[in-house]
């Protein structure tokens, strides 16, 4: 023993004494170890005791929890199943096969559900690479907590409160066909004040004008618009999906049939072909006349969006097919919702943001040619550093 005190994590859960000088190995006690290489049988886990009080000390090992019954990989497998969207119960089927003993959802889940520890870093952490274009869309989904009530949609199906996951994909022009999921906000609304937050962080964290930013491509919702002046101001290209407005044009079709309705659409997404904006009006001029006399409402609904779908000519260098639409977010959102609906119904805020944030975790991994088996062991890795 020294004289000098030398004051450690450890501490001895009688007298409260730091000093690891007054620590003396007393013993083991016997544990097992479940693994992803197999189960370990009369693990000698070291004991200690204080000299001052002679009563046991709370020792915390680097790699090993005191009664943890599985280590790191353990934690992986079960973030890399919930990445592919495996329920809670197949997950403690497979390992309860593999343990040859049950595991309780609760467990798995919160598991998990530890990841909520690191998203207030990936929310907040500087975007170096910025896209040239970014794109908007919201997916809603149900949560049903204990102070929310249960209704039914309108197929007479039982749903909890529905929430929105706001979204933005950012895009690389350059021919790489990069893409990446820069950020996303849980809200109740697509209203301004949830889009708000969502693009004054990406501004925040890098994504403007001088650092690389040149359009935005967006639905048609309101609240969007006014948070992208809000932050960016006139400056920025807002350019409205042709997409969503061909939808609202079929929407607004009276009495044509299946056959009449296609021609149409055929027809409205023809002038989108055109190879400059003049070009493009003189196409809207000649499907305007033809088909105001019959769809004037489906006319009147092309002519009032059409300046803002158009905006992408006013781009040099990038391909169209990218910045006219929010398909290829639309098709991320796919993969969401394949999680949500797996799912059904999240129990809290907690659990649909740590969903969220794996299956973005996987998809910017996949999209950066990093196999998830990889990505979601460095998001093991992480936790482990969180809490050691």
């Amino acid at each position: 023993m020294s004289s000098q005190a030398r004051p450690i994590d450890w501490q001895c859960v009688h007298c409260g004494c730091t000093d690891a000088n007054q620590f003396t190995r007393d013993g083991h006690y016997r544990r097992s170890l479940e693994t992803g290489w197999g189960h370990l049988d009369t693990l000698r886990v070291p004991m200690l005791e204080c000299q001052r009080c002679e009563h046991d000390v709370v020792a915390q090992f680097a790699i090993l929890e005191k009664y943890q019954r599985f280590w790191l990989d353990a934690q992986h497998r079960a973030i890399f199943g919930s990445g592919l969207s495996r329920s809670l119960r197949q997950l403690s089927q497979e390992w309860a096969a593999t343990l040859g003993t049950s595991v309780g959802l609760r467990t798995i889940n919160e598991r998990i559900n530890q990841l909520e520890a690191k998203l207030a870093q990936v929310h907040h952490e500087p975007i170096t690479q910025v896209p040239a274009v970014v794109q908007f869309d919201g997916i809603w989904l149900s949560m049903q907590t204990q102070q929310d009530g249960i209704h039914e949609d309108s197929r007479k199906r039982k749903r909890g409160k529905r929430i929105v996951v706001l979204v933005a994909l950012g895009l690389w022009t350059d021919g790489s066909g990069n893409r990446q999921i820069l950020d996303w906000e849980v809200a109740d609304q697509e209203e301004q004040a949830a889009w708000e937050r969502l693009v004054q962080r990406l501004w925040e964290r890098g994504v403007k004008l001088e650092t690389g930013l040149q359009a935005i491509v967006r639905d048609g919702s309101e609240g969007l618009e006014q948070a992208l002046d809000y932050v960016y101001g006139s400056a920025l290209l807002q350019q409205r999906c042709v997409f969503h407005t061909l939808r609202n044009v079929s929407d607004k079709c009276v009495g044509l049939g299946r056959q009449g309705k296609k021609s149409l659409l055929e027809q409205a997404a023809a002038v989108y072909q055109a190879t400059s904006a003049s070009e493009a009006q003189a196409r809207l001029a000649t499907f305007a006349e033809q088909w105001r006399p019959t769809q004037p409402q489906a006319v009147a609904t092309f002519e009032r969006e059409f300046e803002q779908t158009i905006r992408y000519y006013a781009l040099a260098g990038m391909v169209r097919e990218v910045v006219r639409t929010t398909s290829l977010l639309e098709r991320t959102n796919r993969e969401l919702r394949r999680k949500f609906r797996q799912v059904g119904c999240f129990s809290s805020p907690k659990g649909a943001e740590v969903a969220v944030y794996i299956q973005v975790t996987r998809l910017n991994a996949q999209w950066a040619k990093t196999t998830w088996w990889e990505a979601s062991h460095s998001l093991a890795l992480d936790l482990l550093n969180i809490n050691p």
